[in-house]
């Protein structure tokens, strides 16, 4: 089981942009996917709704957890 979040922890996208494999270039994608997504939904003004930030976690964390082997829950 993981640990506890930290704000010392590396991000999810951090870790999608630092992984090494053949997928890498998927998760650089789906990482970028995701930080404008919150950027557009935590900005002002607001460009992206809850359904499309949640939406770009959502499908993110799904492959990192596809390829990394992690949990997804």
């Amino acid at each position: 089981m993981p640990g506890p979040v930290s704000d010392t922890a590396p991000s999810l996208p951090d870790r999608m942009r630092a992984f090494q494999g053949p997928e890498a270039d998927e998760l650089r994608d789906l990482a970028d996917k995701m930080d404008a997504a919150t950027a557009g939904f935590y900005g002002e003004p607001q460009t992206h709704t809850v359904q499309q930030f949640v939406g770009a976690w959502a499908r993110a964390r799904r492959r990192w957890c596809e390829v990394t082997g992690e949990e997804l829950v």
